[in-house]
């Protein structure tokens, strides 16, 4: 039983909007988290590995093989739970503070059950009627976000592409190739390479786009800790004579949608008739394995790996495989030997230069303003700390930097620990000033607040996953209202 039609054939425009939105989604979700000055040609690189893989799938053969296409079919169900979880996240920590997430991912994954139960064409035509609102509503909400963004920035960009950036490209690139479903679908696709073509460029688009905006908005690092920079940036978004954090809510209802379709695609056997009852099953048992992995805290880190060391490079070897097949056993050695020194050479990563810094505590200083103390994170699960008194955060980092060899590294800088009595004195107002403004720290990090010494905090072993972002208490203060955080004696 066909669901709309009898001719079993998916539209440039259907293939077109229902892909393009789940780039322009799911990019969303991991470009601005890597956003920083040197990370444009990452960017680009992963776009440019994106057009070379859709421009490869318009002339490979699909894949008939059913061992190969379990494979396939593995790697979409990696991407579509990661997605799920990271939109589940998303929902908790921007629509229903409080919720618990297996009750949000209950209900996304029931909804994403009913979208594969009626097969492939209703997914299309759901896609394609969403598409444009989905667009509109993105657009309009950056377009709110103007007054924020400083495009003069673009000038800081770094355009040299070290061995870290290459990996950081490939990881990107393990994102987007949720587009692999496109060539599944080759056969039912009426002008397949004119939709792979568009695809790309609406893709690139947007991958392009979500890294400027990030980096107009926060600068250099400036969403450091946060997991998703954008909606973060939205508490900003305002209408005119109202006040932070109004739109936040609209833009993340939109982002979801996008993503609801992403992952509806992600989780489907790609056919085209509406599956039978023995299909249905094995949808629920899928969807069902998926839902317990995504509840899990541990999924993200064990798939992502799996994502980035196993599934991507397996879609890439039959990619290989299907493209060189039938040009001879060379050609086949000689692509398999590139993807290899490929993956090779984007294994090696350098740590050694930078300390990584996972909390900051402030307390009140005996000679200057403040006693700062940085937490590090170090690989053998050791805690190490630095402490000085400066005047600001600024002078703390420089004093650091000038006595030893390694620099400071905020990228997996998680929490910020303010005592009792900090809050209670003037110079409180000025610290908050300075991360305001200062791009070195996100509003996505998370805030605590002690009662007694808060360096103690900062050498614990295992830190705290969530407080209360430090975005919200920008907005209290900017507002003059009172706050509150958690208290890390609770945890």
């Amino acid at each position: 039983m066909k669901m709309f039609s009898e001719n079993n054939r998916i539209s440039v425009r259907q293939a077109v909007r229902n892909y393009g939105m789940m780039v322009i989604s799911i990019s969303a979700l991991v470009i601005p988290v890597a956003m920083n000055h040197t990370a444009m040609p990452s960017v680009l690189l992963a776009a440019g590995l994106l057009g070379v893989y859709l421009a490869g799938m318009a002339a490979a053969a699909a894949l008939k093989n059913r061992i190969f296409q379990t494979a396939s079919y593995v790697h979409g169900w990696i991407l579509g739970t990661l997605t799920a979880r990271m939109t589940g996240l998303l929902v908790q920590k921007f629509l229903l503070n409080g919720v618990p997430l297996w009750g949000i991912l209950i209900l996304f994954y029931a909804m994403c059950y009913y979208n594969l139960y009626k097969g492939l064409e209703c997914r299309m035509r759901v896609g394609e009627i969403l598409f444009l609102p989905f667009l509109l509503l993105l657009a309009g909400l950056a377009i709110a976000m103007h007054g924020e963004a400083e495009v003069m920035r673009i000038r800081e960009f770094t355009w040299i592409l070290d061995k870290n950036g290459i990996w950081k490209g490939y990881e990107l690139f393990c994102w987007l190739t949720a587009v692999q479903g496109l060539w599944s679908l080759q056969n039912y696709m009426t002008e397949k390479k004119t939709a792979v073509g568009r695809v790309w460029l609406l893709g690139t688009a947007g991958v392009v786009f979500w890294a400027l905006f990030t980096f107009f908005i926060y600068g250099d690092a400036g969403h450091t800790g946060l997991v998703f920079p954008l909606a973060s940036a939205m508490t900003l978004a305002h209408l005119p004579g109202n006040v932070i954090g109004r739109l936040d809510s609209i833009f993340v209802f939109v982002w979801v949608i996008g993503l609801f379709t992403a992952c509806s695609t992600l989780f489907a056997p790609l056919q085209a008739e509406e599956p039978d009852r023995r299909k249905k099953y094995l949808f629920g048992v899928l969807l069902a394995a998926s839902l317990a992995f995504a509840c899990q805290e541990k999924s993200q880190e064990l798939l992502s790996g799996w994502l980035y060391w196993i599934s991507t490079p397996v879609q890439m070897v039959l990619f290989i495989w299907q493209f060189f097949a039938g040009n001879g056993k060379k050609m086949l050695l000689t692509g398999l030997g590139f993807l290899c020194m490929l993956l090779t050479g984007c294994g090696h990563q350098e740590l050694e230069k930078e300390n990584l810094t996972e909390s900051i505590c402030v307390d009140v200083g005996t000679e200057k303003a403040y006693t700062v103390t940085f937490g590090f994170y170090m690989l053998d699960g050791a805690a190490e700390t630095y402490q000085t008194e400066a005047d600001s955060l600024e002078e703390a980092r420089n004093m650091y930097d000038s006595g030893h060899e390694k620099n400071l590294d905020f990228n997996h800088l998680r929490n910020f620990y303010f005592s009792e009595n900090l809050m209670e004195e003037k110079v409180f107002g000025n610290l908050l000033m300075e991360i305001q403004t200062d791009g070195t720290y996100s509003r996505g990090i998370s805030v605590w607040v002690t009662d007694d010494d808060p360096a103690k905090a900062v050498e614990m072993k295992e830190q705290p996953e969530e407080g209360t972002p430090v975005h919200r208490m920008l907005n209290a203060w900017y507002n003059r209202e009172s706050f509150r955080p958690y208290s890390s004696q609770k945890k």
